[in-house]
């Protein structure tokens, strides 16, 4: 008998076929990949995760935001992995804070990471500290520790869409973000906190696609950048979206994705 899903951990297709694992990014949950779910669910087990503190998922335990690292975050995302295809190689697919914790999951071989398709991953502790483009996002990160939670939500989503952003959103759908401020702190506590250097990755010596858009913000156009010149393996291709791609223009960010897991799945089946 397969044991009970952890809260938060959804499952589509047959587990007979290649492994894929769905990392979403902050404020969001498995949700956000439903379009590319049902394209890859006929030739794919796909294994949606909802990160803590969002969707499904408990909530992160830690003394302060501050404390909060990817080390907590891993855990529970390998339990599931080693439940669902004991053994077997993932390829991962992750989007901003996502796709930061998929390169360390695979930095750190936390699981047998046959390919990575990542879409922005913003590993701001690759950046130097003088570097503009983290002081730039060190200051939206600053905001989220303020006392007036939806002031931060709103800086913070209408960083990564545009002005205005927050404001036209629906008024449930406002008060969902702004109860997970928290977490939304401590997501950047971790990307800032990951004691890895740019140089580490370059033991990730998987095939990666790397995914960014031409309408990004700086922050995360500079981390694309520095991750390129030392990933071993990576395809990039420059979108004409913006951070938000794979829920905005889905239609764009979609068709690279499943033609890198195809082409991954026949190459590890020896087709």
């Amino acid at each position: 008998m397969t044991a009970a899903l952890s809260a938060g951990v959804h499952v589509s297709g047959s587990a007979d076929k290649p492994a894929v694992v769905l990392l979403h990014s902050s404020q969001s949950n498995t949700g956000q990949w439903r379009a590319l779910i049902q394209l890859l669910r006929e030739d794919f087990y796909l294994i949606g995760i909802d990160l803590l503190g969002y969707g499904k998922a408990p909530a992160a335990e830690v003394s302060s935001p501050e404390a909060f690292r990817f080390s907590d975050e891993v855990p529970r995302i390998v339990a599931a992995v080693e439940q669902l295809c004991p053994d077997q190689p993932v390829i991962l697919v992750g989007h901003s804070y996502g796709a930061a914790v998929a390169l360390k999951l695979a930095l750190e071989q936390l699981l047998p990471v046959r390919a990575m398709a990542l879409f922005e991953p913003v590993a701001f502790h690759v950046l130097d500290a003088i570097d503009p483009a983290r002081q730039e996002v060190e200051a939206i990160a600053a905001q989220m520790d303020q006392d007036d939670k939806h002031a931060a939500t709103k800086a913070f989503v209408d960083y990564w869409n545009s002005p205005g952003y927050f404001d036209a959103l629906p008024e449930k759908v406002q008060k969902l973000m702004i109860s997970q401020a928290d977490k939304v702190a401590m997501d950047f506590a971790a990307l800032m906190g990951e004691p890895h250097k740019l140089v580490d990755y370059r033991r990730v010596d998987v095939p990666v696609l790397l995914l960014t858009g031409s309408q990004t913000q700086a922050s995360a156009k500079r981390v694309a950048e520095q991750l390129q010149q030392v990933l071993p393996q990576v395809d990039v291709h420059e979108l004409e979206c913006g951070h938000m791609g794979p829920l905005t223009d889905a239609n764009l960010v979609n068709p690279l994705i499943v033609k890198f897991l195809e082409r991954h799945a026949l190459e590890s089946s020896g087709a």
